[in-house]
């Protein structure tokens, strides 16, 4: 729920429609409540939203446009000039002709999207302005209708609106917002140039406020390269009037999804279209949740000036190109830090100060970053006697602990761990040591009655739990940023039966969570219980295969204990079954600090979509042990990765082929190892084009770029000038 508070103070012959976002109620003491709010479109996906448009009207001096007073503009976006009592006539820059279509007025201005694959999802074109009754019967169908085309010289379509929200402003005078979906319209012709025309507008001079009238399109793109967001959009048209009296006015929004993790200030955006902004008249304010808005074109004490910026810039891609529209204002700006958006925040509250007599709001767009969480699951192992045996008949505890490092949420957490037929699970076992949302202690084995459960399903032996804060009986809870959970239960070790050696006791256990924006997250860890009664002869922390540019595949792992260790024997398989050696390492021997190994496997010659490999870990007796199987994709190795340019200044290119449609991570890492920068990624199957542009303010040297998933991570080196 967000609460919207909005004053108003008089001020004279001045009329302003402001159009806001996201109210679902409305308290006001205006005079008339024209349309209540509603929802246009709500969504998280991986996509934005912008806001383009133009003014249809310009003030005409001796026969031309006024340019001092349409570019009037001061470097802080106000001005000496406003509409009121100015000749204001028709912009037309179809020359009235509009290739065979007769337009009284157009202008155009461009549809900009980010690079890589927009799909649209929402396209509303809303047109408005002052009309004098005796001009324009706003009931007839001529007057209901507005032309539309791409570019400057195709043949302009009709568009007919949903609807007309209009207020009698004084005696024959009318002010009105029209509106349409032209999704349609906007998915089959993309960005570009979109020319606007023929609305019905009032010319010539008046007092209250003056003639005007404009265009503006809202558009919601999807783009896999992109993070998730969180998209709203609402409109809606109220009148608040209160003849010459100060008053307020409160309006409450509900359905803005303000997301878990801290925000940047470009994480939260926040576009306002507005009608009848004056550059000359001042003592106007935005405040967004008491703070103050303003930029270097939104002046703090006059936010609505008749400007088009994006971020306090000027959007130049428009004709014509005024400073100045005289009765139009469609801003956009970062709203992240500085304005009390909260994470997880249900409510925000907006103030609006003026000395205007009249308001109109109509519209207003959100779009804020979702943060992605970083789940991990660390899974341990000991035994009963402490001597790191797996002796038949011995009772051994399982500890499955991990957290949240990322920023946003993990939801529906779940803990899932399949037992090896070499162990027999310990009878309600089941136990909390900390999480979030349970109270330590033990749970019992049924399923439905609290947060875990034992679950047998033929020869299938499952523990389950749900953590997280809100977890029940059958969904799991939600951990936030740097929370961590412990629980545990125990199994017993089978006997293999007379004069036969204990088996290796090898079991993953997975946690699989969802982010704010539904997108899947999972974390394996790997507890193995040495074979043949000996003690475990290496503790491997890593094990990591990864896929290089030149058709090499690099191995790492890391060990923290060794004893009496020979050597690494590195093996490959083509089906996971079947393996062979490709590469030796020689071990430590017996020691108990870091080390860290490596070994490269030329595969360029391999046709196979998928390579599998392990490590078996060779003791100075010849007996050998396993590490888990790590799989790497290898198909069409010389087309899988290929990244321009290289070395790079502040972008890269790359093209990438992947074997499903799945989220992926890109990592890009310095040589020392450390994290410059980390995203999740769409990508479909077979050829991708990806963009990362977020590079200019890394420092220049060498990096390596990965591309990782549950199956497949490929790598390369990259350089920055």
């Amino acid at each position: 729920m967000r609460t919207f508070t909005i004053k108003f103070f008089p001020r004279k012959h001045l009329t302003r429609i402001i159009i806001s976002a996201l109210a679902l109620s409305f308290t006001t003491q205006s005079n008339a409540q024209v349309r209540n709010y509603n929802l246009v479109y709500s969504d998280n996906i991986q996509g934005g939203t912008v806001m383009y448009g133009n003014t249809l009207m310009a003030i005409i001096d001796t026969g031309s446009v006024n340019l001092t007073k349409m570019n009037g503009n001061s470097v802080n976006g106000n001005s000496l000039y406003g509409n009121d009592n100015e000749n204001m006539q028709y912009v037309d820059i179809d020359g009235a002709t509009g290739n065979g279509s007769v337009t009284r007025n157009s202008s155009s201005s461009d549809l900009v999207l980010p690079a890589g694959t927009n799909t649209i999802k929402l396209a509303r074109l809303y047109w408005g302005g002052r009309v004098k009754n005796s001009d324009f019967d706003l009931t007839t169908a001529a007057n209901k209708s507005i032309k539309i085309r791409k570019g400057n010289v195709s043949a302009y379509s009709d568009v007919v609106s949903l609807g007309i929200d209009k207020v009698t402003i004084s005696t024959g005078y009318t002010q009105y917002q029209a509106y349409a979906d032209i999704t349609a319209f906007v998915k089959n012709n993309g960005v570009g140039t979109y020319s606007i025309g023929n609305a019905p507008l009032s010319t010539g001079g008046i007092s209250g406020g003056g003639n005007h009238g404009g265009w503006c399109i809202v558009v919601v793109y999807e783009n896999s390269t992109l993070n998730y967001n969180s998209l709203r959009i609402y409109d809606g048209f109220q009148q608040v009037y209160n003849g010459a009296n100060a008053f307020t006015t409160t309006v409450t929004l509900t359905g803005l999804n303000v997301p878990s993790g801290t925000l940047a200030a470009n994480d939260a955006k926040m576009g306002v279209l507005s009608w009848e902004g004056d550059a000359n008249l001042s003592k106007d304010y935005l405040k967004i949740n008491t703070n103050l808005f303003s930029n270097a074109t939104n002046q703090a004490d006059n936010p609505w000036n008749g400007t088009i910026t994006d971020n306090g810039v000027h959007v130049t891609t428009k004709n014509p190109n005024y400073t100045n529209q005289m009765g139009i204002d469609i801003d956009q700006f970062d709203v992240g830090t500085g304005y009390g958006i909260l994470p997880n925040a249900n409510s925000v509250k907006l103030e609006f100060g003026t000395e205007a007599d009249q308001y109109f709001p109509g519209l207003f767009t959100f779009s804020i970053k979702m943060k992605d969480p970083t789940l991990t699951l660390d899974k341990t192992v000991t035994d009963a006697n402490s001597n790191h045996l797996g002796e038949r008949n011995e009772v051994l505890t399982y500890s499955l602990k991990g957290s949240n490092n990322g920023e946003g949420n993990a939801n529906s957490i779940v803990i899932s761990d399949t037992l090896p037929n070499t162990v027999t699970y310990v009878p309600n076992s089941l136990k909390v040591i900390s999480a979030p949302g349970l109270n330590a202690g033990s749970l019992t084995d049924a399923a439905g009655d609290d947060a875990a459960e034992y679950i047998v399903n033929g020869s299938i032996k499952t523990v389950r739990f749900r953590i997280g804060a809100g977890a029940t009986a059958t969904t799991g809870g939600s951990l936030a940023s740097n929370e961590n959970y412990d629980v545990q239960f125990r199994v017993t070790v089978n006997d293999p039966g007379f004069n036969k050696a204990v088996p290796s006791i090898l079991n993953i256990a997975r946690i699989s969570a969802a982010s704010d924006a539904g997108v899947a997250f999972v974390d394996d860890g790997t507890a193995i219980m040495n074979p043949d009664n000996g003690p475990l002869p290496v503790t491997l922390i890593m094990f990591n295969a990864v896929l290089q540019q030149n058709g090499i595949v690099k191995l790492d792992w890391k060990t923290t204990m060794e004893i009496n260790c020979a050597k690494y024997k590195v093996e490959r398989s083509l089906d996971g079954k079947v393996f062979s050696e490709v590469a030796s390492v020689d071990g430590n021997g017996t020691t108990a600090v870091l080390h860290s190994y490596s070994a490269i496997d030329d595969v360029s010659s391999l046709s196979g979509p998928i390579l599998y490999y392990r490590l078996q870990q060779m003791d100075i007796d010849r007996k050998g042990s396993y590490s888990k199987v790590v799989p790497v994709r290898v198909k069409q190795l010389e087309k899988a990765l290929v990244i321009s340019p290289n070395p790079f200044n502040s972008y890269l290119n790359i093209n990438v082929n992947w074997g499903e449609t799945e989220t992926i991570t890109a990592r890009i890492i310095n040589v020392q190892g450390k994290e410059i920068l980390m995203k999740r990624i769409q990508l479909n199957k077979g050829a991708n084009y990806i963009k990362i542009d977020e590079l200019s303010n890394i420092p220049a040297g060498n990096y390596f770029i990965q591309f990782i998933s549950a199956e497949e991570r490929y790598s390369a080196k990259i350089t920055k000038h």
